[in-house]
């Protein structure tokens, strides 16, 4: 079992800073195939938390809200809020809408950022182990060069926003609770990445695209982030073949400015 969570997880260590930091093509499809590792990652206790926050992380991916709120409860006080924060986005990255909007009443922050803890020393050596032995990822030469370029560093990486998690993973009813409870429509993950409007046309997720329209996106804010001539987020949904209402939607009528 380890073994091959060894060599899952380690594909995870090279996607999850890649789904951080730019839209993903299939972005559901990488979703829906990354929970089941997230899942058995935290069950079998795999990343350096205490037995009790791994406990709370599979409750949020498996929708229990009732079991999250009591694991929590029963945490110390000190480093509650910020578990609570990263039940709150670990469930918004495995579909859990409920309990999404459940952490957000409880005082999670609904644009706010969460730690995810690093893999198990232990654990993270027998993944790059797997990586090595694995011609898929171009052999121990390769391995070796990504970790001192931080693709696969074993440390506490930030996750969030939720609402750019949400679009990723095309999860219209997670958008939607995070849209009532005042996501900014306009936050992103790092200055120079996508935000969700982006993320959303790029991805193809049309309904996700029109809610985040509906509540105030900026279509020529993100533009002008483009920075590509003749790129705009109009021709990329009109590129992907995107509703023509929607591309109408998706053209900035701002005046150039130079």
């Amino acid at each position: 079992m380890l073994a091959r969570l060894a060599l899952v997880a380690c594909a995870l260590c090279v996607l999850q800073p890649a789904i951080a930091t730019a839209p993903a093509p299939a972005g559901n499809n990488i979703c829906r195939q990354a929970l089941p590792t997230i899942r058995e990652t935290w069950q079998h206790g795999l990343y350096d938390a205490p037995p009790a926050v791994a406990a709370v992380m599979v409750d949020a991916i498996d929708g229990k809200l009732p079991q999250v709120r009591q694991g929590l409860v029963a945490l110390p006080l000190a480093g509650r809020a910020g578990w609570r924060q990263l039940a709150m986005l670990t469930a918004a990255w495995n579909y859990q809408p409920a309990v999404v909007d459940g952490l957000l009443d409880d005082g999670a922050a609904v644009d706010g950022k969460a730690r995810l803890p690093p893999l198990k020393p232990a654990f993270y050596r027998q993944t790059l182990t797997a990586m090595k032995q694995d011609p898929r990822f171009g052999g121990p030469g390769t391995v070796r060069a990504l970790q001192p370029a931080d693709v696969v560093s074993n440390r506490w990486r930030h996750l969030g926003p939720a609402l750019l998690a949400a679009t990723v993973c095309d999860d219209v009813a997670t958008v939607d609770v995070l849209l009532r409870h005042h996501a900014n429509v306009m936050a992103r993950e790092a200055p120079n990445v996508g935000d969700a409007l982006t993320t959303a046309v790029v991805d193809d997720h049309a309904e996700i695209a029109q809610h985040l329209l509906d509540h105030g996106a900026d279509v020529c804010a993100d533009d002008h982030l483009i920075r590509k001539p003749g790129i705009t987020l109009a021709s990329i949904a009109r590129r992907h073949h995107l509703p023509d209402a929607l591309v109408q939607r998706l053209t900035c009528h701002a005046p150039a400015t130079h």
